[in-house]
């Protein structure tokens, strides 16, 4: 042979030996791009998620998992065993938090910071857990789509994950740290391992006989890949309790297989040998974190092992059973009867027996795959219905899966139909049925569990995919099959490919919606209004008590403290405080305030309030908030954003209604109905409950009274018959303006009088009738964040001022107080003040309140002297004495204060060319209105001398101080520099933002009003 020769042999073999090599390995770089690609996806906007150094995260219990993971970094492997630094009065165990995922970005904090890492630290590494754990989904994923259709389909199915841009991708991206993202990977990871445990099993055969003459090693296999998937599915119910909906598909799928098998003469010891095994193991591991020894669904409590053993027993029974059967010489046929109908029979026992387990499991099994949401579910976005009414599948579907959860069905059908025309019948595939049958059901119960299902769409598409590449003949594990492959195999495998296309690599339009790709969405996330509250709760960290030392109790309270419960009613000490709020924020009043909230959004408090602001009076209020605790644990503070008191906009932009699911007593009806404009034009008809309500007084009015302007709504009532009845809507008049002006408020109410369909006010800030002064609720910070920095509310304010423009009205008072996004409130006794005046006569008390954000504002209150001229009110706001009751008194530093004292008038009387009033003044303390000091405020309301006024013989009638806005120095009138817009044109109107790095700016919401300002500076 010669040496040319020898060298091209060793080249051939050579040759081969890489192809050989890449033939083996191909999947492993193929799958680490993949995996890279994800991982940049999910972390292409991590610089918005800090601003000035702070890190932030987007949603809700992303901020609660930041303060479980801080304390297990403190008390590591501890998790918190009981809060009371949420849900005032009572404190709180929640089992979905302070679980393995804590642990496990506890334990990697620790790592990365070398056992100490700084609070910073501990917050970037929950920061980027939901990208890293996103991107490890991948990993069973293509496992158990390699199972089903090789590894060219595995592959395929990463592709289909990693271009999936629905939920599974936003609950991944970086800053969404909550715990969702980690449940399909342990859940993904569960099914993987069974899948191999019941494979194993079907080959093997092993008998529990074995087990019982200890021949282990007859049973080395099965035994040990089904301790893998018992151990597989404990980590997945320690990551989320509610999670026990796993163990229920586990328990279908072996009812069903052992039952089939049997029918088809194969012995169901072999399975059921896994079951009990695998269910055996997870329930043993599911005492380690079992924290109640109730049932629930939410913690850990009996639920989880108990279902888990249920199952093992069950199966362990059903073998038992099916040897009696054979024993006896029973007909095959009837053994499913005989199984279900036992079933059927424990069903009733447990219902008899045990009514709060059976209706625990009845109503999370309807809450979970029920396709039905209940009314609280509804208030969270996350919760609602997959299909909103009118909504068709593919508007839902495909910015959800582009065509691919259509591709999964076809894969899920095939595999049915190869199980009957084929005789297949492994026991794994019909496990992905079963999985994939449920995860569908939940996900179109509620939107979120989108996030689930994303893999079951992956892997049955990666069947689908290994399905045709058999169906053509193209074997991908072969070399010899690749360098011979026909053109109609590429073609076959270039169709189902292209098929994942649409709505994935590039948008589509589907119905009104636009699709995004992955990439887009990556690109698209921010942390969200966390940000507008961020400096109001920075405040109330240093601005308001330490929780235990209000009224300088001096008492404290360990923000990291380990505490125990004592029976689900915490013993708070003298000095602490609740804050009341909605409970959307109630993780970031815990976490960023370093307060308690009253409510938060695992829904704890949200009856209480939903009564609390939507409460008609100051008392019905406060005695929802005394109730709650002793007397040494009052509500102090309430925090109201813009959007709890705002009726339209964008879903999450008008939280008003929300509360009105909570609260039994009313409806959305209660506070207000709709006047159509047009085709999908409409306006907020406002009832008087709505202004009313507690969260409308505190943040549109400052507590305030105020009285009804001469504005009226006007509409026509239209009919229609459906479904037998006959209903109507409101509509704008003809030829007419849906808002009117009258000069005086006489006119008005006669004008309501003879037309029916017309109301005063309604619109705005007007009300129908005098809303009464709060007189022991203040504010006492406006954040510089404020609402006109919402695009969607300034294109409503935009309408509202529009419909007062063409009425003739003006928008000087439509700010009664700054529009700030959000405002704190703090609750106090309130000064006496005890006055004199003219017998029989109506006193109003008014005095100009300044905050530290330039914005100004009119406190009014009322009260009637007696037949011998005296008088007596409770004023909430003080003038003098700030100083005096700082955070090192136990009280608050308020950033909003008197620019003046507060002066006593009579009510105006027309006469001649002028008005005749009789005034007083007086300062209020700040130790009066903390009650510290009980000495009353005294005040002579003395006769002046008449004024004249032009054009006294216009007045409208009101008693009311004229309204200051925002940022101006006098009533009605724009400050000196800051410009003013009044005599703007119609056609200017601004639609510019300030920047959010600019400074002071003033906003022009509608240019044909004057005075109509506001402040819009981000904190």
């Amino acid at each position: 042979m010669s040496q040319g020769t020898e060298q091209v042999e060793e080249s051939s073999n050579i040759a081969d030996s890489v192809l050989d090599q890449i033939e083996d390995w191909y999947h492993v770089p193929a799958l680490a791009l993949l995996l890279g690609f994800m991982l940049w996806v999910r972390l292409q906007s991590y610089d918005r998620f800090i601003v000035n150094g702070e890190v932030f995260f987007s949603g809700n219990d992303a901020w609660y998992h930041l303060r479980q993971v801080q304390y297990t970094v403190n008390n590591w492997p501890a998790t918190m065993p009981f809060d009371p630094w949420t849900f005032y009065p009572f404190g709180t165990s929640v089992g979905q938090f302070g679980t393995l995922y804590d642990q496990l970005v506890a334990t990697a904090a620790l790592i990365v910071g070398l056992g100490d890492p700084s609070q910073k630290t501990v917050a970037l590494t929950l920061l980027v857990a939901p990208a890293v754990f996103g991107t490890l989904v991948a990993i069973p994923t293509y496992f158990v789509g390699k199972r089903l259709g090789g590894r060219l389909g595995g592959l395929f199915g990463v592709l289909v994950l990693v271009l999936i841009p629905g939920e599974f991708l936003r609950r991944g991206l970086v800053g969404f740290s909550d715990h969702n993202i980690v449940e399909p990977f342990f859940q993904t990871l569960a099914v993987l391992a069974m899948m191999v445990a019941v494979s194993v099993a079907e080959r093997e055969r092993p008998v529990f006989e074995l087990l019982a003459d200890r021949d282990f090693d007859s049973v080395r296999r099965p035994l040990g890949y089904s301790v893998l998937a018992g151990i597989a599915t404990a980590l997945y119910l320690w990551t989320w309790p509610p999670g026990v909906l796993l163990i229920g598909i586990f328990g279908v799928f072996f009812l069903l297989k052992l039952t089939a098998d049997y029918v088809r003469g194969i012995s169901p010891d072999h399975l059921a040998f896994v079951a009990s095994v695998s269910m055996g193991v997870t329930g043993l591991l599911l005492f380690v974190p079992l924290g109640t020894v109730s049932f629930s669904a939410t913690k850990f409590s009996l639920l989880q092992p108990f279902m888990a053993f249920a199952i093992s027993v069950g199966a362990g029974f059903m073998t038992w059973l099916a040897r009696e059967w054979d024993d006896r010489d029973l007909s095959t046929a009837l053994y499913p009867v005989a199984i279900f109908g036992i079933l059927a029979v424990g069903t009733l026992v447990v219902y008899v027996a045990l009514p709060r387990l059976f209706g625990l499991i009845q109503t999370n099994l309807v809450r979970f795959v029920g396709f039905n949401a209940g009314a609280a579910q509804r208030t969270i976005g996350e919760a609602q219905p997959f299909l909103q009414s009118g909504q068709s599948l593919a508007s839902a579907v495909i910015p959800q899966y582009g065509l691919t959860f259509f591709t999964a069905i076809i894969g899920a059908l095939v595999m049915v139909w190869r199980s009957v025309s084929a005789d297949e019948h492994q026991a794994e595939k019909l496990l992905v049925l079963v999985w994939a049958a449920f995860i569908t059901a939940a996900a179109f119960t509620q939107v979120r569990f989108n996030y689930y299902l994303a893999v079951p769409v992956a892997v049955l598409n990666a069947y689908l995919l290994g399905w045709v590449l058999g169906f053509v003949g193209f074997d991908s594990s072969s070399r010899e099959a690749i360098q011979n492959v026909e053109i109609y195999q590429v073609l076959a495998v270039v169709f189902v490919i292209m098929l994942v296309i649409p709505g994935l690599v590039m948008p589509v339009q589907v119905g009104n919606t636009r699709t995004a790709t992955a990439t887009q969405m990556g690109n698209s996330t921010a942390p969200g209004d966390v940000t507008q509250w961020d400096g109001t709760l920075n405040w109330m960290q240093t601005n308001t008590p330490q929780e235990g030392n209000y009224g300088g109790a001096g008492n404290s309270m360990k923000y990291y403290g380990t505490y125990t419960e004592d029976d689900g009613d915490y013993d708070y000490p003298k000095g602490s405080y609740g804050v009341m709020s909605w409970w959307d924020y109630g993780h970031w009043i815990t976490v960023e305030g370093e307060r308690i909230p009253n409510a938060n959004p695992f829904q704890e408090g949200a009856i209480t309030a939903a009564n609390y602001l939507l409460a008609q009076n100051e008392s019905e209020a406060n005695q929802i908030l005394n109730t709650l605790g002793d007397k040494s644990e009052q509500t102090r503070y309430v925090m109201v954003d813009w959007k709890m008191v705002e009726t339209r906009g964008r879903s999450g932009n008008a939280k008003f209604f929300a509360p009105t699911v909570f609260n039994k007593n009313v409806s959305q009806s209660t506070f207000t109905d709709y006047i159509v404009l047009g085709q999908n034009q409409y306006i907020v008809q406002h009832k008087q409950p709505y202004y009313e309500s507690m969260m409308v007084r505190l943040y549109q009015y400052h507590g305030s009274a105020v009285e009804p302007k001469p504005i009226v709504l006007d509409w026509n009532s239209q009919s229609y018959r459906q479904n037998g009845q006959t209903l109507s809507y409101k509509t704008a008049p003809p030829n007419a303006t849906v808002v009117k002006k009258f000069d005086t408020m006489q006119e008005a109410r006669e004008y309501v009088k003879n037309d029916p369909t017309s109301q005063i006010g309604g619109i705005g800030p007007y009300p129908s009738e005098r809303v009464p002064a709060l007189e022991h609720y203040r504010v006492v910070k406006e954040s510089q964040s404020q609402a006109t920095q919402d695009p969607s509310h300034v294109q409503i304010l935009r309408q509202r001022l529009g419909l007062l423009q063409q009425a003739g009205a003006t928008g000087q008072d439509y700010f009664r107080t700054s529009p700030s996004w959000v405002k704190a409130f703090e609750r106090v006794p309130g000064a006496t003040v005890k006055g004199t005046g003219p017998a029989n006569t109506t006193i109003t008390a008014s005095v100009q309140m300044k905050a530290d954000t330039g914005s100004t504002f009119t406190y009014t209150q009322k009260a009637k002297t007696d037949g011998n001229g005296e008088f007596t009110m409770t004023v909430p706001y003080s003038t003098t004495g700030y100083d005096e009751w700082g955070t090192e008194k136990g009280y608050t530093n308020v950033s909003v204060r008197a620019t003046g004292p507060y002066e006593f008038r009579t009510p105006t009387k027309a006469g001649g060319d002028g008005f005749q009033f009789t005034n007083g003044t007086a300062q209020v303390s700040e130790g009066q209105v903390l009650g510290e000091n009980d000495n009353p405020v005294t005040v002579s309301v003395d006769q002046q001398q008449t004024i004249p006024v032009e054009g006294a013989n216009n007045s409208t009638g009101n008693d009311s101080a004229g309204p200051t806005m925002p940022g101006n120095g006098t009533n009605g009138n724009s400050s000196a520099g800051n410009g003013s817009v009044g005599n703007n044109s119609t056609g200017n109107e601004s639609n510019s933002l300030p920047s959010p790095a600019s400074p002071l700016t003033r906003v022009g919401l509608v240019g044909a009003y004057a005075a109509t300002l506001v402040v819009a500076r981000r904190d």
